[in-house]
C-alpha cells in the first residue's frame, strides 16, 4: 500500500513539465547555419478528474474501499498548498532561466547578421562566446531540474507521512481489508462508486491539516 501511494503521489506532484532545457548543442556548428533556438513552453499538467461532491452510504459489510490520491492532492488544502509550492519554485526558475535562453538567442542572431561584415577572428570570437553561453545555460537548467525533483521528493514524503496515517485509521474504523488506490497504476477497472472513500479522505486531510503554514 505504502509503495502505490508513493508511486501514485510521485506522478501527480510532477504532473507539470519540468523545466526547459537551456541552449542548443555544446559545440555550435557553423556560422552560416545558426538557428536561434526556441523556447519550450512547459507542458500543462493533466487537468484533475471531477472530485465527488457528496460521499455516497458505504455499503454494509464491504472489506475492500478506494481512494482517488490525485483527487486528495487537488481536493485538499494541504495538497493544494503542496501543489502551489511546486508551481512557484518552476515559475521562478524558469525567469531565471529566461534570460539566459535570450541571451543565447541574441548572439546567435548577431552571428548570422554579422556574416561578412566582420573578421573571421571576430566571428570565432562570437562562437566561443556563444558556446560559453550555452555550457551555463545548460548547467543552470539541469541544477534547477535537480532542485525541483529534490523539492518534490521531499513534498510526497511529507504527503506520505500525513496521510497514509489516516487512511490506515479509516481502514480500521470500516474493517476494510485494504484501501487501494484508484490512480495510475490501471489495476481497477470497474467499480462501485460507494466504495470511494475520496471525499472522506479529503474531509479528514482538512481537518488535520487546516493551515497551509503548518501542512
Amino acid at each position: 500500500m505504502t509503495r502505490s501511494i508513493l508511486t501514485t503521489a510521485a506522478v501527480l506532484l510532477a504532473g507539470s513539465a519540468l523545466l526547459a532545457q537551456a541552449g542548443a548543442q555544446t559545440t555550435p556548428p557553423p556560422a552560416t547555419t545558426q538557428k536561434p533556438p526556441t523556447t519550450q513552453t512547459p507542458a500543462k499538467p493533466a487537468a484533475p478528474p471531477p472530485l465527488p461532491t457528496t460521499a455516497l452510504p458505504f455499503p454494509a459489510g464491504a472489506t475492500i474501499a478506494y481512494v482517488q490520491l490525485q483527487g486528495v492532492i487537488a481536493g485538499s488544502k494541504f495538497g493544494r498548498c503542496g501543489s502551489q509550492v511546486l508551481n512557484d519554485l518552476r515559475s521562478r526558475n524558469q525567469a531565471t532561466l529566461g534570460p539566459k535562453q535570450k541571451a543565447v538567442q541574441d548572439l546567435q542572431a548577431k552571428l548570422q547578421s554579422q556574416q561578412g561584415l566582420v573578421t573571421e577572428a571576430a566571428l570565432t570570437q562570437m562562437q566561443r562566446e556563444l558556446q560559453r553561453l550555452q555550457l551555463e545555460g545548460q548547467a543552470l537548467a539541469q541544477q534547477m531540474q535537480t532542485d525541483e525533483e529534490n523539492r518534490n521528493q521531499d513534498m510526497l514524503n511529507d504527503f506520505q507521512a500525513k496521510v497514509y496515517p489516516l487512511l490506515e485509521t479509516l481502514r480500521k474504523e470500516k474493517s476494510l481489508e485494504f484501501i487501494l488506490s484508484a490512480d495510475g497504476s490501471g489495476s481497477i477497472v470497474a467499480a462501485n462508486a460507494a466504495l470511494d472513500l475520496t471525499a472522506e479522505v479529503i474531509k479528514r486531510v482538512d481537518a488535520a491539516f487546516p493551515d497551509c503554514k503548518k501542512a
